[in-house]
């Protein structure tokens, strides 16, 4: 199956042109004004136009290679204590990576930054012209209200990303061009209410996926759209509504946890019982994380690499499950592959890998490749990008139950997530002794997906301050565990330096920097994060 094709159709290039976009415009204001353009190509005028326009909409989420946003992601991942960059036997290509994996000298100017604030805003600006022009086209009643839905749940996702990795982000929900007047930055707050709004509008409206066939199964769905809402007022701290809307959709008995922990990311999953929302894919437009975060020994370009810090926080909990199947190790062997590396002994080039070590969910075995039992050859591979799935809205309707001092239903749910691991259940535990051990859930449960644990140390306050203030910065726990470890394979070479994260700023980096592209384009009416 390659759903990935039903996102990828000329309408893709064609619908909005980003090459118009001059140098001094706002990354807020895509033009309409190129040469092929939603207008000249009549996209809106048939059935068919308006369905692939809506697919356009979803290729945004990841758009069509390596470097847009998927790459960024795995960049923000590496600024946690769940990873390196990884790569030091190509490290000269890591200079435009340090400013944030390793926070040396963060600007304005940052690319990372900016390419990932430049294409969710994109993202948003398809999600708008289609909300507003899918109300006039040429389809039924029935299908336009899907449509709609649809949108609005990307353009909710679209927003969570920007008021995540930002704050107050400018907030528009119509189409712009770059004749309008710059829009100034709107109180995280109120952008939540419209995160939230959008999400829910689109559950309203939605279908679920068990009533979707084919290729539209990787649609947006209602159960989507209900596990990004429990999400969104996560983050909002609106915890009863977190916990309701998370009940909401495990009520629906659509999703359930996989017995076998490791199959979900399997290169034949595709929307399987644990996955909720996912973009799956092929050999031609496929996972580009297999490639990127692999073994440079095994056609791997070797970057965003595992820390031994995380392999000790599963070692400490005695998760042998999870471990084998998050990560992979040099000299050991591989779960779920006897033929890795051709003698079943994993080779992880640790000459050019920082932590000698990779991620197993991104890893396809040998005899699943494109040509089997051969190196990747930079293909991309058939993995689904799962977005959200069962065991996380489980630890969102634990955590959000924790926080209401509803002790009893945050463990029966935490606890089935843990006996999928085969650990022993957790009791007794409330307060903030229970809410702590959901955060070390997540990380063992979640890690390496997305951007999960950079996610969660700039949301989750521990003594009053963001736990990424207390795993980064000169006395941060990460730092003091590289500076006295002893892993044979991250001390081996101070290539990447062992010394990350000192350079953290308390106060200033749990956000990132406005673009200056965008502050210098609004003349001054979009304002900077403080302390950049």
């Amino acid at each position: 199956m390659n759903t990935m094709r039903l996102f990828q159709t000329s309408i893709v290039a064609a619908a909005l042109s980003l090459s118009a976009i001059g140098c001094k415009e706002s990354f807020t204001d895509l033009p309409l004004n190129g040469i092929q353009t939603v207008e000249n190509l009549k996209v809106f005028d048939t059935p068919e136009g308006t369905v692939n326009y809506v697919n356009s909409c979803y290729s945004a989420l990841n758009w069509d290679d390596w470097w847009q946003v998927q790459f960024r992601r795995m960049v923000f991942e590496s600024a946690t204590d769940d990873g390196w960059l990884g790569n030091t036997e190509q490290w000269g290509n890591a200079a435009g990576d340090l400013p944030v994996a390793h926070f040396q000298g963060l600007s304005p100017n940052d690319g990372n930054t900016e390419n990932y604030w430049t294409f969710n805003y994109f993202g948003v600006q398809r999600a708008n012209v289609g909300i507003e022009r899918v109300a006039t086209a040429p389809v039924n009643d029935a299908l336009r209200k899907r449509l709609v839905a649809e949108m609005k749940f990307l353009r909710g996702w679209f927003y969570f990303e920007l008021v995540k990795n930002w704050g107050d982000v400018p907030l528009y929900t119509v189409p712009r061009t770059a004749n309008d007047t710059p829009v100034p930055r709107t109180p995280k707050a109120q952008v939540y209410e419209q995160i939230m709004n959008d999400f829910q509008e689109a559950a309203q409206d939605l279908p679920q996926r068990k009533d979707y066939t084919g290729l539209d199964k990787s649609r947006a769905s209602k159960g989507a759209a209900l596990a990004f809402l429990a999400k969104a007022a996560l983050w909002a701290e609106k915890y009863d509504v977190a916990e309701q809307v998370a009940k909401q959709l495990m009520d629906l008995n659509e999703y359930s946890l996989e017995p076998e922990f490791g199959n979900i990311f399997q290169a034949s999953y595709y929307n399987g019982p644990e996955s909720i929302f996912e973009i799956s894919s092929s050999v031609l437009n496929g996972n580009v994380r297999g490639v990127t975060a692999g073994s440079r020994n095994d056609g791997g370009w070797g970057w965003n690499v595992p820390s031994s810090n995380l392999e000790s926080a599963f070692l400490a909990e005695n998760d042998t499950v999870r471990l084998t199947r998050t990560i992979i190790k040099h000299g050991q062997r591989v779960w779920g592959d006897p033929a890795a590396s051709g003698t079943g002994i994993f080779d992880a080039r640790p000459s050019g890998n920082k932590s000698g070590r990779i991620w197993r969910k991104f890893y396809v075995p040998r005899g699943k490749r494109v040509v089997p039992n051969q190196s990747y050859q930079s293909v991309w591979v058939p993995v689904p990008y799962i977005f959200i799935r069962y065991g996380e809205v489980m630890l969102i309707y634990a955590e959000a139950s924790a926080r209401q001092g509803k002790a009893a239903q945050a463990l029966d749910a935490l606890n089935a997530i843990r006996r999928r691991a085969k650990l022993p259940v957790r009791t007794g535990l409330s307060g903030e002794a229970l809410t702590d051990a959901i955060i070390a859930e997540r990380r063992l449960e979640l890690a390496g997906e997305l951007s999960f644990r950079w996610d969660d140390l700039r949301r989750v306050r521990k003594n009053g301050k963001l736990l990424i203030a207390s795993v980064l910065g000169p006395n941060g726990s990460f730092v003091r565990y590289n500076a006295a470890s002893k892993d044979p394979f991250e001390t081996a070479t101070n290539t990447e330096p062992q010394n990350k994260g000192t350079l953290f700023r308390e106060g200033v980096n749990e956000l990132l920097p406005i673009p200056a592209r965008e502050v210098n384009a609004s003349n001054g009416v979009v304002t900077q994060n403080p302390g950049y």
